[in-house]
């Protein structure tokens, strides 16, 4: 009787091993089905999927997956959250000099600020002439000496005496300039105008600032006051043409590197105004979060997260779309697919998933932010986050214009699999789930790229978390990141590497 009992155990205890063994089956993924969602995410018709434009194809994309998460049973929440958002100006951006018997100069270009703001930026106050700004203590060499800065503006070179002599002041040292300039604020100035260098083989400083700073800028939540430097960059061009003719301020320049002696001086009859300007208003948008419930009493109380964005840069000036098919439409699809999967299986998991479409990934990762404040499960609840941020293309030798980039596209059979340290597991299974769909992981991706995607906002809070892409390409923030180009069978396996490591973090 004894035998019969232990025999009877052994066998249950293999059975049930052996069930657990058992690989588990991938329901079925449609290609098809992925065409038919990029070929609406990624139209002409959703204007580029980005707030503000005209035809409001951010919320038409949101109102799309809330219908196809629903085909799936998913219970669908909407997280509406307003949007700030900073566009420039221009009318009302300026710099003013006035000079003798009220005589007025108003300039509109040569100038930019040092970085993208929200608030309008300006000051205003007494033109002086700081040469290089600096000051040595080892030389003894100061710009300042004798100088009341109080209320007054600086105007004043990149590099130092030294560095231009050398011929080397056109090489930016940000460090060094932000030093500068705090010294100069400390004093008392206004404002500060840095003028970019003379020697420089090529000076598109300023167009490239112009370009970086005159975008439309985004936050989430205003603050009280924001921490903006009062300056700005002209060029030297610009510069010349507030000194006078035949080339002062070059002259100005090389007499004070080469007598290594300091020439600042208060301009005569001078007061300069600068206001770059912003129009800031307020936008609604939304994070459409779908949940499956897990089906273990406890368990479920805890989550797996599948992630991507679905918005995307809009249109340019010239009225061309950029439709983001595989930034990101690619991944919104692949969730959609994902869902429909999970909805196929007889038993469902043990643990939640939430299916987390996030907006304003490319406006600052700011839908990821706003989910990671006000989670639908708390984080120390949620067992991982999987990020998917492009993953439907195949390398194209046009792909190689990002051969200096540890993020080019890759083959067919390669993927982009960037996991943090907080569960050594997720890599396991990540490796199993590969090593099935005759996949191979790429996990050389520098640190910097936690920081990048919308995964970021997971890892800075330590849960688990799993970011999948096939990489960069030559249509990468571009027109012709359309359908075209897509791969749905890559787009496939990508599902199923989901599918296969969200059933393990779903059920250990």
């Amino acid at each position: 009787m004894r035998f019969k009992k232990y025999y009877f155990l052994l066998l249950l205890a293999f059975l049930t091993f052996n069930a657990q063994a058992q690989p588990v089956n991938i329901p079925t993924i449609s290609e098809e089905q992925l065409k038919r969602h990029i070929s609406f995410l990624a139209s002409d018709s959703l204007q580029g999927r980005a707030p503000g434009t005209s035809v409001r194809g951010l919320n038409m994309a949101a109102k799309y997956i809330e219908k196809m998460g629903s085909e799936s049973s998913l219970q669908i929440l909407s997280q509406t959250f307003p949007l700030i958002s900073s566009q420039p100006d221009e009318k009302n951006t300026f710099l003013k000099i006035s000079g003798k018997k009220g005589k007025e100069t108003v300039y509109k270009k040569n100038f930019a600020a040092l970085k993208p703001h929200i608030e309008t930026l300006g000051f205003s106050g007494e033109l002086v002439f700081t040469g290089f700004g600096w000051k040595d203590s080892i030389s003894g060499y100061n710009d300042f000496e004798g100088m009341d800065l109080q209320g007054k503006v600086a105007i004043y070179s990149v590099g130092t005496p030294e560095s231009f002599r050398e011929g080397f002041s056109y090489l930016w040292n940000s460090s060094q300039e932000y030093q500068k300039a705090k010294k100069i604020l400390d004093a008392g100035a206004a404002g500060i105008i840095l003028v970019t260098s003379l020697q420089a083989p090529r000076d598109n400083t300023i167009q490239q600032l112009e370009q970086w700073t005159k975008k439309s800028n985004y936050i989430l939540e205003p603050s009280n006051k924001e921490n903006l430097l009062p300056i700005v960059a002209a060029t030297p061009a610009f510069a010349n043409t507030l000194f006078g003719k035949n080339n002062k301020w070059e002259r100005q320049l090389k007499s004070i590197s080469k007598k290594g002696t300091p020439e600042t001086f208060i301009t005569k009859n001078k007061e300069v105004q600068v206001k770059l300007s912003r129009k800031v208003e307020e936008t609604e948008v939304q994070n459409i979060i779908g949940i499956m419930e897990g089906s273990h009493p406890q368990l479920k109380e805890e989550c797996v997260v599948f992630m991507a964005h679905y918005d995307h840069v809009g249109m340019n000036e010239l009225g061309e779309v950029f439709n983001g098919a595989d930034d990101n439409a690619s991944g919104v699809a692949t969730l959609l697919e994902l869902a429909a999967a999970f909805a196929q299986l007889a038993k469902k998991p043990k643990r939640s998933i939430a299916f987390l479409w996030v907006t304003a990934e490319e406006a600052g990762l700011l839908g990821s932010e706003y989910y990671s404040k006000n989670p639908v499960f708390p984080l120390k609840k949620t067992v991982a986050c999987i990020n998917l941020d492009m993953v439907g293309r195949v390398y194209e030798p046009r792909d190689s214009v990002w051969n200096q980039s540890p993020k080019q596209v890759k083959k067919f059979n390669e993927i982009y699999t960037l996991v943090n340290d907080f569960n050594p597991r997720l890599k396991e299974w990540t490796d199993s789930a590969c090593s099935r769909l005759g996949l191979i992981p790429d996990y050389s991706l520098p640190g910097k790229f936690l920081h990048i995607s919308d995964h970021y906002h997971f890892h800075r809070n330590q849960v688990p978390a799993l970011s999948l892409s096939t990489g960069y390409t030559a249509d990468y923030h571009q027109p012709s990141d359309d359908i075209s180009r897509i791969r749905f069978d890559k787009m496939k396996r990508v599902a199923e590497l989901c599918f296969l490591v969200g059933v393990e973090l779903a059920n250990f």
